[in-house]
Protein backbone atom coordinates (compact mmCIF):
# COMPACT_ATOMS: atom_id res chain seq x y z
CA UNK A 1 0.00 0.00 0.00
CA UNK A 2 1.23 3.21 -0.99
CA UNK A 3 1.07 6.25 1.57
CA UNK A 4 0.08 9.71 -0.16
CA UNK A 5 2.42 12.09 1.51
CA UNK A 6 1.37 16.07 2.03
CA UNK A 7 3.22 18.95 1.44
CA UNK A 8 5.91 18.97 4.96
CA UNK A 9 5.74 15.28 5.26
CA UNK A 10 8.23 12.62 4.83
CA UNK A 11 8.30 8.67 5.40
CA UNK A 12 10.45 6.46 7.46
CA UNK A 13 11.82 3.71 5.43
CA UNK A 14 12.67 1.82 8.53
CA UNK A 15 9.13 1.59 9.97
CA UNK A 16 6.96 3.63 7.12
CA UNK A 17 5.81 6.39 9.25
CA UNK A 18 5.21 9.78 8.25
CA UNK A 19 7.64 12.58 10.08
CA UNK A 20 7.66 16.32 9.93
CA UNK A 21 9.93 17.30 6.52
CA UNK A 22 12.53 19.23 8.55
CA UNK A 23 12.53 16.15 11.57
CA UNK A 24 16.50 14.64 11.74
CA UNK A 25 15.00 11.41 13.50
CA UNK A 26 12.02 9.26 13.21
CA UNK A 27 9.42 10.24 16.17
CA UNK A 28 8.23 6.68 16.18
CA UNK A 29 11.54 3.88 15.50
CA UNK A 30 14.39 6.90 16.01
CA UNK A 31 16.28 6.29 13.20
CA UNK A 32 18.46 9.27 11.68
CA UNK A 33 17.29 10.38 8.09
CA UNK A 34 20.29 10.79 5.88
CA UNK A 35 20.97 14.54 5.68
CA UNK A 36 21.03 15.61 2.21
CA UNK A 37 23.89 18.72 1.88
CA UNK A 38 21.66 20.08 -0.96
CA UNK A 39 24.36 22.51 -3.28
CA UNK A 40 23.54 26.56 -2.70
CA UNK A 41 23.92 28.97 -5.09
CA UNK A 42 27.00 30.97 -4.83
CA UNK A 43 27.83 28.75 -1.85
CA UNK A 44 31.59 29.74 -1.01
CA UNK A 45 33.60 26.39 -0.92
CA UNK A 46 37.03 27.87 -0.36
CA UNK A 47 36.92 30.92 1.94
CA UNK A 48 40.59 31.85 2.21
CA UNK A 49 40.44 33.14 -1.48
CA UNK A 50 37.04 35.49 -0.23
CA UNK A 51 38.03 39.59 -0.23
CA UNK A 52 37.92 41.88 2.67
CA UNK A 53 34.62 43.58 2.48
CA UNK A 54 32.91 41.12 0.78
CA UNK A 55 29.15 40.47 1.99
CA UNK A 56 28.52 37.18 3.35
CA UNK A 57 24.83 35.11 4.08
CA UNK A 58 25.43 31.94 6.79
CA UNK A 59 23.51 29.41 5.63
CA UNK A 60 20.86 28.53 8.58
CA UNK A 61 21.86 25.50 10.84
CA UNK A 62 25.79 25.46 10.06
CA UNK A 63 28.37 26.42 11.98
CA UNK A 64 28.86 25.25 15.81
CA UNK A 65 26.57 22.95 17.56
CA UNK A 66 25.83 21.41 20.29
CA UNK A 67 23.65 17.52 20.73
CA UNK A 68 21.49 17.49 23.79
CA UNK A 69 22.41 14.75 26.61
CA UNK A 70 19.15 15.16 28.72
CA UNK A 71 15.38 15.03 27.44
CA UNK A 72 13.54 18.15 28.38
CA UNK A 73 9.40 18.90 27.43
CA UNK A 74 11.68 21.53 24.07
CA UNK A 75 14.38 18.57 23.15
CA UNK A 76 15.21 15.52 23.24
CA UNK A 77 17.97 13.09 24.07
CA UNK A 78 20.71 13.44 20.57
CA UNK A 79 18.76 16.45 19.42
CA UNK A 80 21.08 18.96 17.47
CA UNK A 81 21.24 22.40 19.30
CA UNK A 82 22.98 25.18 16.91
CA UNK A 83 25.14 27.52 18.84
CA UNK A 84 26.23 29.92 15.76
CA UNK A 85 25.26 32.83 13.80
CA UNK A 86 23.01 33.75 11.21
CA UNK A 87 21.98 36.48 8.81
CA UNK A 88 24.86 38.57 6.46
CA UNK A 89 27.91 39.87 7.73
CA UNK A 90 30.52 42.06 6.46
CA UNK A 91 34.17 40.69 6.09
CA UNK A 92 36.94 42.54 7.83
CA UNK A 93 39.44 40.21 8.56
CA UNK A 94 40.82 36.45 8.69
CA UNK A 95 43.09 34.27 10.06
CA UNK A 96 44.06 30.62 9.53
CA UNK A 97 40.60 29.44 11.35
CA UNK A 98 38.03 31.36 10.02
CA UNK A 99 36.51 34.60 9.34
CA UNK A 100 36.62 38.09 11.51
CA UNK A 101 32.99 39.84 10.33
CA UNK A 102 30.57 42.43 11.65
CA UNK A 103 27.11 41.82 11.52
CA UNK A 104 25.42 43.73 8.69
CA UNK A 105 22.27 44.19 10.03
CA UNK A 106 20.80 45.82 13.04
CA UNK A 107 19.58 42.35 13.91
CA UNK A 108 23.23 40.65 14.24
CA UNK A 109 24.96 44.23 14.53
CA UNK A 110 28.56 43.97 16.21
CA UNK A 111 31.53 41.53 15.52
CA UNK A 112 31.56 38.20 15.00
CA UNK A 113 33.97 35.38 14.14
CA UNK A 114 33.28 32.59 12.20
CA UNK A 115 34.43 29.23 12.66
CA UNK A 116 35.74 27.66 9.42
CA UNK A 117 38.20 25.27 10.36
CA UNK A 118 37.89 21.71 10.56
CA UNK A 119 35.57 19.84 12.79
CA UNK A 120 36.11 19.17 16.27
CA UNK A 121 34.65 18.50 19.51
CA UNK A 122 35.57 20.93 22.44
CA UNK A 123 36.43 18.72 25.61
CA UNK A 124 35.61 21.08 27.73
CA UNK A 125 32.15 22.63 26.87
CA UNK A 126 30.93 19.49 24.61
CA UNK A 127 30.07 21.65 21.71
CA UNK A 128 30.73 20.35 18.01
CA UNK A 129 32.59 23.45 15.93
CA UNK A 130 31.67 22.57 12.12
CA UNK A 131 32.79 25.45 9.50
CA UNK A 132 29.86 27.31 8.55
CA UNK A 133 28.30 27.33 5.33
CA UNK A 134 28.50 30.45 3.65
CA UNK A 135 27.44 32.09 0.37
CA UNK A 136 28.04 35.75 -0.79
CA UNK A 137 25.35 38.34 -1.28
CA UNK A 138 25.11 41.96 -2.73
CA UNK A 139 24.27 43.77 0.58
CA UNK A 140 22.27 47.29 0.08
CA UNK A 141 21.54 47.62 4.17
CA UNK A 142 23.28 50.20 6.10
CA UNK A 143 27.22 50.45 5.66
Amino acid sequence: MEIKLSRGQKLCKKCNSVNAARSRKCKYCLSDFVSKNIPIKNEITDWRNIEIGSYIKVIQGSGPYFVCSRESEDLKVGEKICMGDTGVFKIVGKDQNGLKVNGASNKNAGFSYLYMGLPKKSKNTGIYWEPYRIKKVKFKGRR
